[in-house]
């Protein structure tokens, strides 16, 4: 079973899905989100216009990662704070290779696991994750005692985990940002199909388990893929958006990839009345079939009515075309599969060339595969005509193609004027990299030496110094122009938790610490984490921040350097992450003061309003007022800052007057009472409680002759609860 996503059309959609018995997860305005087989897609195809989604991903992986660089130790200590934050009370989600969870920087100070759920993508068990049906689930039961079997084969989720969560607690140091969050883990399959839409899958995944404790959660995905079409509005972004903007206290946070080194891969071509054009070679070792070229070529919908391409293969000795294939319209044929040959004058065939066009959403995509190449000598060329313009990758790198950027001259070429020339932008990971709701994170160089596990130094031989970019640090924007990357973080020379069969391993002794916990490991994979791990300190002190609100603040609160350059750039976005400013800028909630008449309780004036019944927040009630109804108890408010930071107001007990109560058949008595009370009810009583005006809730116990005592509280009024074993009940009880 393999997840896909169809384009929405409405009821008629959901409901042709549902009359063939397909697994329905999500819903956006644009997608629907399935689970089937492939053999169910190709069956009910016809059914749904052609409209499943299905990509080619060629997915990749991308921690001391310094909090004193970032600022992150003042933060912990509290330093010019109402308090230190460590992200106590938040989930982080790490979306990766899996976790050593036996590593004791993920157990707690009783050697209890701190991974509450670990969702393996990498097998098919008898658990899986529901609704998405794949997979197998453990819980931290599992985990403690030994059961769980979902384990990090790779080491690069162990240390992501590690700079996000880890806690130190294996030798004191290494400490992660998060040190007492809640971990979940998703363990990815990278061989999955439709790979980016499993992803997705994790991240609601992880905000559903959040929501059921009641716990705000941050994601990290220090994965990728290079391929795809940069505008973060793909079905897999379009999902992770929604689950974005559904509630506050959510936050995703990514790695923009490793391949600013990897040259001129990324194409920016316009379409003109004079045919424009871009070189490819041929590549023997091509991922796609030995001898080919492939690339992957993406624009607006909206821009390509009169967009026309061809290929064509041009001999480099005299760079005279020696054939091409037809012109296509970008809007014709779609979806479907267009086969064409390249003949030569004397029509022997130079090669074939297929290519296939979708719109998806407001993207049009393209993919070109040049096959059976005659000569590998040949320079293939995209043409294109008309008007429009468009975004095309490819790269030796991702084993595909290189674009040609060393040209001819006008005097060999005349027609070298039309050609256009490939960059060294965009090199940023595809997918949720380039939504403007994701903070996507670039790696700038941390740590500089340390001593191995043999005790010799280890000076890396990338002469880049602390703080600079990292030369590999993928670049944007966006296809869409979005800023990309948002911000900065140290990644490169990363000592991080590493899975301990590893740590154990003379061989790996160079790349282990000396202090035999931690393993090195770099890149942005290692820089996302720490900004995840900041996002959790953040949600921390204002749990009912949203998404926008924490991009919004620490893009507002980076700080520059001499290699940082004017802000913002595309190389190191708003700048480098400052946790300690970060928190600083935070502004704390004013309590606000509730009153009660006729059913409704009004609270005074805020930015923000979150209702509690008995210290727990009610689903949705979020406005200056609020209809008190069954079952009653204590009331109070949030009131909450501009950035989401709560403060509490009084408490207002709402309860069942004595003629009510006697009306369910329960009687309390005496009421008044001066120590002990006797209930009486045709209902089983499940549990009594007494709730202070303060909130404060005391549980009481009934002795042998049928009493409760109220030796435990002292003179006052007290909302009484009465659970039975078909509802609760909520009175008032004095003790004189």
């Amino acid at each position: 079973e393999y997840a896909f996503s169809v384009i929405y059309e409405g009821q008629r959609t959901l409901e042709a899905l549902n009359n063939c018995g397909i697994i329905i997860k999500n819903i956006t305005p644009d997608f629907v989100y399935i689970q089937t087989s492939p053999k169910k897609m190709v069956k009910y195809q016809e059914q749904f216009n052609g409209r499943f989604h299905f990509e080619q991903s060629n997915p990749m992986l991308f921690n001391d990662t310094s909090r004193f660089i970032h600022y992150v130790d003042q933060v912990h200590q509290g330093l010019s704070l109402p308090q230190g934050y460590t992200g106590k009370g938040i989930i982080i989600g790490v979306v990766d290779t899996g976790v050593d969870w036996n590593h004791p920087d993920f157990k707690d100070s009783l050697g209890k696991t701190r991974v509450i759920r670990y969702w393996d993508h990498s097998i098919n068990g008898p658990n899986p994750a529901m609704p998405y049906g794949y997979g197998q689930l453990w819980d931290s039961t599992d985990i403690n005692n030994g059961t769980c079997t979902g384990i990090d084969d790779n080491n690069h989720g162990t240390t992501v985990a590690g700079s996000a969560a880890g806690n130190g607690l294996a030798n004191g140091t290494n400490k992660g940002m998060a040190p007492d969050a809640t971990i979940i883990i998703v363990e990815s399959n990278f061989s999955l199909p439709n790979w980016t839409l499993t992803i997705a899958d994790a991240c609601d995944f992880v905000f559903k388990i959040a929501d059921s404790l009641g716990m705000p959660a941050v994601v990290n995905l220090s994965v990728g893929d290079y391929l795809g079409s940069h505008d973060g509005n793909d079905p897999a972004s379009d999902l992770i958006e929604n689950l974005l903007d559904e509630k506050p206290g959510r936050l995703v946070v990514c790695a923009a990839g490793n391949s600013g080194a990897k040259g001129k891969y990324h194409q920016h071509g316009t379409a003109s009345s004079d045919t424009s054009f871009v070189w490819f070679l041929n590549n023997p070792s091509n991922q796609i079939a030995p001898n080919s070229v492939y690339f992957d070529l993406w624009a607006n919908l909206s821009d390509v009515a009169n967009y026309n391409f061809a290929v064509g293969a041009d001999n480099p000795s005299t760079f005279i075309q020696s054939g091409k294939t037809n012109f296509y319209n970008a809007l014709t044929n779609q979806n479907t599969a267009i086969f064409d040959t390249i003949f030569n004058a004397a029509q022997n065939q130079i090669a074939t060339v297929q290519y296939y066009t979708e719109t998806v959403g407001a993207a049009f995509h393209l993919e070109v595969l040049v096959t059976n190449i005659d000569s590998t000598s040949y320079y293939f060329r995209y043409m294109t005509a008309g008007s429009g313009e468009h975004d095309l990758w490819s790269g030796t790198f991702l084993a595909l193609n290189q674009i040609v950027s060393t040209l001819p001259t006008v005097l060999q070429m005349p027609d070298i004027i039309y050609y256009q020339l490939p960059d060294t932008l965009q090199t940023i990971v595809s997918s949720w990299a380039c939504s403007e709701k994701v903070m996507t994170v670039g790696n700038s160089h941390g740590r500089v030496s340390y001593i191995d596990r043999n005790y010799n130094p280890y000076i890396p031989g990338d002469p880049t110094p602390r703080g600079k970019l990292s030369p590999n640090s993928s670049k944007g924007p966006s296809r869409n122009n979005t800023l990309k990357p948002d911000l900065v973080a140290s990644g490169d020379l990363t000592l991080s938790a590493g899975r301990i069969p590893y740590l154990t391993n003379p061989g790996a002794f160079s790349a282990v610490d000396s202090g035999g916990w931690h393993m090195r490991n770099g890149g942005t994979s290692m820089s996302s984490p720490v900004v995840a791990g900041i996002g959790a300190l953040y949600f921390e002190r204002c749990p009912y921040a949203t998404y926008a609100q924490f991009i919004q603040d620490a893009n507002n609160t980076t700080f520059s350097d001499q290699y940082t350059g004017t802000l913002p750039n595309t190389s190191y976005g708003n700048g480098k992450i400052n946790a300690w400013d970060l928190m600083q800028q935070l502004v704390d909630g004013t309590p606000s003061t509730i009153s009660y008449a006729s059913g409704i309780m009004t609270s005074t004036s805020a930015p923000g309003y979150q209702w509690l019944q008995d210290g727990v927040p009610i689903s949705n009630a979020t406005s200056q007022t609020f209809n008190v109804n069954p079952p009653y108890g204590q009331f109070s408010v949030l009131a909450l800052s501009v950035d989401g930071c709560p403060a509490e107001s009084n408490s207002i007990g709402v309860f069942l007057g004595l003629d009510k109560l006697a009306a369910e058949s329960v009687l309390v008595y005496p009421n008044p009472s001066s120590g002990m009370f006797e209930i009486k009810s045709e209902k089983e009583i499940q549990s009594v409680a007494l709730i202070s005006m303060d909130g404060k809730r005391t549980e009481l116990k009934i002795d042998g002759n049928g009493k409760y005592d109220l030796l435990p509280v002292g003179s006052g009024t007290y909302i009484l609860e009465i659970a039975l074993s078909n509802k609760v009940l909520h009175s008032k009880l004095i003790k004189n």
